[in-house]
């Protein structure tokens, strides 16, 4: 044997990779036509129109709601004034030994919201 080289199989060198052609080496990856990227590029940017317009119209359904809930609240509570008995308290010394919840039903109302409630 001869100093610097080593006794080599030549059917494991022959399987090696370097001692493969280049060509079948080097795959370069497929190459999309201009075509086929503008044709994809196109899709994405319709795919995307289309989620933003779908976004849109469920935050506009969920505002209908919200502003259908807020009048529906509002009209409730009116209705539950409206169909309430109420006194009208002028000697408010004894409201403080009330207990709480006593307390948490009395309301301060103007003389123009007690006309009004008056009228219907």
């Amino acid at each position: 044997m001869v100093k610097g080289k080593a006794f080599r199989k030549q059917w494991k060198e022959a399987r090696k990779p370097l001692n493969r052609r280049a060509s079948s080496r080097n795959k370069s990856a497929h190459k999309v036509s201009y075509e086929e990227r503008q044709k994809q590029k196109r899709e994405l940017e319709e795919t995307r129109r289309k989620s933003l317009e779908m976004i849109q119209a469920k935050k506009d359904l969920n505002k209908l709601k919200g502003k259908k809930r807020e009048e529906k609240k509002k009209r409730k509570e009116e209705n539950s004034i409206k169909a309430g008995q109420y006194q009208v308290i002028k000697k408010t010394e004894k409201v403080r030994k009330w207990h709480k919840n006593a307390r948490k039903q009395l309301r301060t109302m103007g003389p123009e919201q007690i006309e009004r409630l008056l009228q219907k």
